[in-house]
């Protein structure tokens, strides 16, 4: 009994020591779990539904049911029940609201898995947006400081909907695009243009009483938008793109759409006329009352503010300071949201003491893959009344492209000075970036540029390879036709080759009437397309006959839709190096199906040029606008005319009736 009692009292002081011990230790083990946004929830999650509510009230049982709500979410998954997967997958995250794998599992479940497993590319996009919504939205919520949801976020826009391999891809880009639109409208060329755009977003205030106190004449606007059924939401902000749309369309203007639109009551138009067509006749009137001339671009700016902080959780200033730190940023890219996540991902991730390394470097390479897929396809054009995309490589980015390996290499070395030693990745990514900016300033005409990037190259001993000596000894011509030829089963670099060709042969060859240089670029570009085609041209989608990687044709006179020529042609009229003088040339020179089918998008652009260059001479210019840029024929711009009427998507119902004299 004495022996029983000893081991008793033992027994009893290692209990009272591992508690004391504990109880010493539990402070130090809240502050890592902590750190680690790793604590246990034991409340019930906001909104939560009652089973989880029940779940989370149940204390160490809560295992067993998130276990097999796992299991029962990927058989649901494996049965094709998407929307009870989905359901699921939210209640578990409800569940586990701090265990960011749970958030990125689900996410790239929906985006990737669920996604591919369905029938249609409206389908495809729900689930991918799902995916996206659910760790912008909520995941990022209740993780903040986890690295590794920024980088799974950052990838899903890079990849899945910024990359080629989806055969929804477009489909996927072309949403992305107009939903931005809607929020942001098109930005402005010049990255000093873009920066202010932004910014007037960015510096708008933060509550609607100060906008009211700036602008008092805003009571009165809030009061007529209300009469007229409209929020300050995303639907205003789409209605009002829908008006900037129909002013600025070619095909509107011709057709005096908005003139008549303004006329038009709607007691007129009858009851049949949708809500949102009869809030956009509402808003029009809105628009052209001259009471409201600051107040609606102030409360447009508050808007735009409220939305992207609350549906895209989203910081507008944080986007303002990337704009000017990594180039003219177009929001309607998802390669610039790829961008975005990644750098916020690792300034909010370094924040935590244990944040892993190998999630820094995997989200840093992230923010150096968005970079130069800007630089590959940062040029958007966007069509908002037919939802028609196109895009272009931009030069723009090149120097923003290189200032990022500045920032990686600080970052890897510990050090501001990039003139150090450098590690061998990065040398071998530096060269790899400096042989691109050479090839693709060349190809696009900037020759100074090229040359420049081309003597970093060979002056730089790090770029030198063992073996390779004579790599950078070329001259540049041949340097790029050596370097290039074995990367053309890349679409991306085959078509900043073409773009690039066909942009110089347009601005030194068709410009000047130098009809053997225009040739020549054009049959090597077509050589390229040619070859690039044959071997990739039955890359088909589920759900058109577009050809997946190749994207448009070669030249299609027949159709409005974009072809190689159409867009570079219209490419090479914007580009910021291409001179007055040179936009005249090729505006007279070109065919007449080339100018007919870039027409309807060149048109307030040339007259723009025109205004700047009447500025820059004081008003003093020999030559109208039709003289200096003199419409395609009649007959050629009929013919196209009523091939988009044609080729336009269906339209609400009240199209017929708006369009009536």
């Amino acid at each position: 009994m004495r022996h029983h009692r000893v081991i008793q009292l033992v027994a009893l002081l290692i209990m009272l020591g591992s508690l004391t011990l504990s109880g010493t230790m539990m402070s130090g083990i809240n502050a890592m779990s902590s750190d680690a946004q790793l604590k246990y929830t034991a409340q019930a999650t906001e909104g939560a539904p009652v089973p989880v509510v029940i779940a989370q009230s149940i204390g160490v049982l809560r295992g067993i049911i998130v276990n097999y709500m796992w299991i029962r979410a990927d058989k649901l998954k494996e049965d094709g029940k998407f929307f009870e997967a989905y359901h699921l997958s939210r209640w578990i995250t409800q569940l586990q609201p701090r265990f960011a794998k749970v958030w990125s599992f689900h996410a790239w479940n929906m985006a990737y898995n669920i996604s591919v497993a369905t029938n249609t590319k409206e389908e495809r996009w729900q689930w991918v947006n799902e995916g996206i919504n659910l760790i912008r939205k909520y995941g990022i919520k209740y993780n903040p400081n986890d690295m590794m949801l920024y980088k799974e976020l950052s990838w899903c826009f890079l990849h899945k909907v910024g990359g080629l391999t989806d055969d929804a891809h477009y489909y996927y880009k072309q949403q992305l695009a107009d939903e931005w639109h809607s929020i942001l409208g098109a930005p402005p060329y010049e990255h000093t243009d873009v920066v202010a755009w932004i910014g007037e977003v960015a510096q708008a205030p933060e509550r609607l009483d100060d906008l009211i106190e700036a602008h008092p004449e805003t009571e009165d606007l809030l009061q007529d938008m209300k009469a007229a059924g409209l929020e300050l939401n995303t639907d205003f902000l789409h209605i009002m793109q829908r008006i900037e749309s129909i002013k600025s369309s070619y095909l509107a203007q011709r057709t005096d759409l908005y003139d008549r639109l303004l006329k038009l009551d709607q007691d007129e138009v009858g009851p049949d006329l949708n809500l949102q067509d009869r809030q956009m006749l509402g808003l029009i009137g809105i628009v052209e009352n001259e009471n409201y001339t600051e107040a609606l671009p102030a409360l447009l700016g508050y808007t735009r503010k409220q939305v992207i902080r609350t549906e895209y959780n989203m910081d507008p200033m944080f986007m303002h300071d990337l704009t000017v730190e990594f180039g003219p940023l177009d929001w309607r890219s998802p390669n610039a949201h790829a961008l975005y996540w990644a750098y916020v991902g690792v300034a909010r991730g370094l924040s935590r003491r244990q944040q892993a390394l190998f999630d820094r470097i995997n989200t840093d390479r992230l923010l150096f893959h968005s970079e130069q897929a800007l630089q590959r396809r940062g040029h958007i054009y966007f069509d908002f009344m037919t939802k028609e995309l196109t895009w272009t490589p931009d030069l723009r980015f090149i120097p923003f492209y290189e200032h990022v390996f500045d920032i990686l290499l600080a970052r890897e070395m510990g050090t501001d000075d990039p003139r150090g030693p450098k590690p061998q990745t990065f040398i071998d990514g530096y060269r790899n970036f400096l042989i691109d900016a050479v090839r693709q300033y060349y190809q696009w005409g900037e020759y100074e540029k090229a040359d420049e990037y081309y003597t970093k190259l060979r002056m730089d001993p790090q770029m030198q390879e063992m073996g390779r000596e004579e790599r950078f000894t070329y001259p540049i011509q041949e340097f790029i036709l050596r370097e290039t030829w074995e990367r053309y089963d890349s679409p991306d670099v085959v078509f900043s080759e073409i773009m690039g060709l066909l942009n110089s042969a347009f601005r030194f060859g068709l410009a000047y009437g130098k009809k053997d240089a225009f040739d020549a670029r054009c049959e090597q570009a077509q050589l390229i397309y040619e070859n690039f085609d044959e071997q990739y041209g039955d890359v088909k989608t589920n759900f058109s006959t577009r050809n997946r990687l190749a994207i448009w044709p070669w030249a299609d006179p027949q159709s409005v839709t974009p072809c190689m020529i159409s867009v570079a042609f219209e490419s090479a009229m914007n580009f910021p190096g291409t001179t007055m003088e040179e936009r005249m040339r090729m505006w007279l020179n070109a065919e007449d199906w080339v100018k007919a089918k870039t027409y309807a998008n060149l048109e307030n652009a040339l007259g723009l040029y025109y205004e700047n260059m009447a500025a820059s001479m004081g008003g003093a210019i020999p030559l109208t606008l039709e003289e200096a840029f003199p419409p395609p024929p009649a007959s050629v711009l009929k013919y196209y005319d009523n091939l988009r009427q044609q080729e336009r998507p269906d339209t609400p119902k009240d199209q017929l009736q708006m369009e009536r004299k």
